[in-house]
């Protein structure tokens, strides 16, 4: 059965229905965070929070704290870089610098601040993070700092084209000579967005169930 047909057919404000919705979301969105989730879903913050704890108890999601937000992931993002990833690109400011890393490796902190046009505490309260993290060092050259992406940018390019290939497409038209190793042939999967499975299905399912017996 397919969760989001089950979804339409049921009361957006049925609490079940709600839990699907949030679920589903995290499994699309994986990194969100609490009021991401409840903004864009248009559901209370406490409803939100209720059933991403029911969630988690039940192992169908899980959290940890990336920088200030508590975020969310399926079963689809595996190991903490991954996870790391995921989190800063469902964050505007910390995913541009990330991006216009890509386009410009070695980019000076300045550069960096023109781009975003912030001010320059601004960024380095970004860039701390993002080397907090691991995605992120700084090498100093002369009187400039350069910053690059650490580690495989194929990690970071494959949740592009998984979970955001709006941006992706827009940079790989800009980039082709740039990943052209990056072949479909070359590069590991990470599973893609889906919906319910079978499994997690029953679960909610049988949940349904004791809140009927309940009542």
């Amino acid at each position: 059965m397919n969760s989001e047909n089950t979804i339409q057919g049921e009361e957006l404000g049925g609490g079940l229905s709600n839990r699907q919705r949030i679920y589903n979301y995290i499994k699309n969105n994986p990194g969100s965070h609490l009021r991401r989730i409840s903004k864009v879903l248009s559901i209370a913050l406490g409803d939100t929070q209720y059933h991403l704890n029911r969630l988690e108890n039940l192992k169908l999601v899980r959290s940890r704290r990336v920088g200030l937000y508590k975020t969310y992931y399926g079963a689809s993002i595996s190991g903490e870089r991954n996870e790391n990833i995921s989190a800063i690109l469902q964050q505007e400011t910390p995913r541009d610098i990330i991006l216009y890393l890509i386009e410009n490796p070695g980019a000076t902190h300045n550069q960096i601040s023109t781009h975003k046009g912030f001010s320059g505490a601004t960024i380095n309260w970004h860039m701390s993070r993002l080397i907090q993290i691991a995605l992120v060092y700084s090498h100093k050259e002369g009187k400039y700092t350069r910053y690059y992406l650490k580690g495989n940018v194929r990690d970071i390019v494959e949740l592009l084209k998984s979970y955001h290939p709006s941006l992706w497409n827009k940079l790989s038209s800009r980039l082709a000579e740039v990943f052209l190793d990056l072949s479909e042939n070359s590069k590991p999967e990470i599973p893609k967005p889906s919906t319910f499975t079978d499994k997690n299905e029953n679960i909610l399912n049988d949940e349904a169930k004791e809140r009927g017996n309940e009542n």
